[in-house]
C-alpha cells in the first residue's frame, strides 16, 4: 500500500512540474521531389499575360501545386501572371513537398534581381540590394509601401518578408518577393531547449516528446513558440526564459524552423 501511494505522490509530482503534448506519429518521406519549369512567358509591362508548367520528378505522379498562398490545384500550369518572382508548392498524394521560386519577366521594361544579408534579432541589421536592368532608367524602388527612392539598397531591416518594387523612367514596374533571414541557428535553440526544457523527468524521453531528438525540436517549433512566448514552457518550476532567448526562438520559426 506505502509502495503505491508512493509511487502516485510521484506521478503527480511529475505532472506537476512538467506538462506535455502527445506528439502524433508521422511517416517519413523517403521521395525526392525535383521541380523544373518549361514554356515560361513573359509579360507585357502592366499585364498580366505571363505564366509557365512545372515539372516534378520524384514521388508518385500524382501531385497538387499551389502558387504562393493561393488555393492548391491538380493542373501543373500557371497563366495570367504579372510579371514577378512566384514560389511553387508541390506536394505529392504520399506527403512528400517541395518548392521552387520561378521569375515571370518583363518583356519590354525593367528587371530586377536581388540579395540580402541576415538580421540580428534584437538589433534589425539586415539588407536587400537590388540590381536593375531593362526598360529605360534611371530606376526607382520602394519597400512594401513606403515611398519610391533613388537608392537600390535598403537596410536596417528586421528578419521577415518585404516587397519590393522597382520602376524604370517610363514607370514599367516589376514586384519581388524578399526575406530577411535571422542569424539564429539551430545549435543556439537546441541549447536554450536542453537547458530548459529537455531536463530530467521533462522532455527528456521521460514526458513526449523527446526533446533531446532534433527531429522533435523542428517538428514541434510552432508549439514551442506559442508555449514559450506565452511564458508556460519552461514549467513553472524552473526560471522563465529571458525576452532575449523567446526572441530568438520566435526569429528561429520565422525562418522556418530549420535544424541546420
Amino acid at each position: 500500500m506505502y509502495r503505491k501511494t508512493l509511487l502516485f505522490l510521484t506521478s503527480l509530482f511529475l505532472l506537476a512540474a512538467c506538462t506535455y503534448d502527445v506528439q502524433p506519429t508521422q511517416e517519413e518521406c523517403s521521395d525526392v521531389l525535383q521541380i523544373t519549369f518549361s514554356n515560361q512567358s513573359n509579360a507585357n509591362c502592366g499585364q498580366s499575360d505571363g505564366g509557365f508548367n512545372v515539372e516534378v520528378f520524384g514521388g508518385n505522379d500524382e501531385y497538387t501545386f499551389q502558387l504562393g498562398n493561393g488555393a492548391p490545384q491538380s493542373r501543373p500550369v500557371f497563366s495570367d501572371l504579372p510579371a514577378g518572382n512566384y514560389v511553387v508548392n508541390v506536394q505529392s498524394s504520399n506527403g512528400c513537398e517541395a518548392s521552387a521560386t520561378v521569375q515571370v519577366l518583363n518583356s519590354d521594361g525593367v528587371n530586377a534581381t536581388l540579395s540580402s544579408t541576415s538580421s540580428d534579432c534584437d538589433n534589425p541589421s539586415g539588407t536587400i540590394a537590388v540590381t536593375a536592368t531593362d526598360g529605360l532608367g534611371p530606376y526607382e524602388y520602394r519597400l512594401n509601401d513606403g515611398s519610391f527612392q533613388q537608392s537600390a539598397t535598403f537596410s536596417a531591416l528586421a528578419p521577415g518578408d518585404y516587397d519590393v518594387t522597382v520602376r524604370d523612367a517610363n514607370g514599367c514596374e516589376i514586384e519581388l518577393d524578399a526575406n530577411i533571414s535571422s542569424d539564429v541557428v539551430f545549435a543556439d535553440i537546441k541549447s536554450i531547449v536542453s537547458l530548459n526544457c529537455a531536463t530530467s523527468n521533462c522532455h527528456d524521453g521521460t514526458i513526449s516528446p523527446n526533446f533531446t531528438i532534433d527531429a522533435n525540436i523542428t517538428g514541434r517549433a510552432g508549439r514551442i513558440q506559442a508555449r514559450t512566448t506565452a511564458g508556460t514552457m519552461p514549467p513553472a518550476s524552473r526560471p522563465r526564459l529571458t525576452s532575449e532567448e523567446i526572441e530568438d526562438i520566435v526569429c528561429w520559426v520565422t525562418d522556418g524552423a530549420q535544424g541546420n
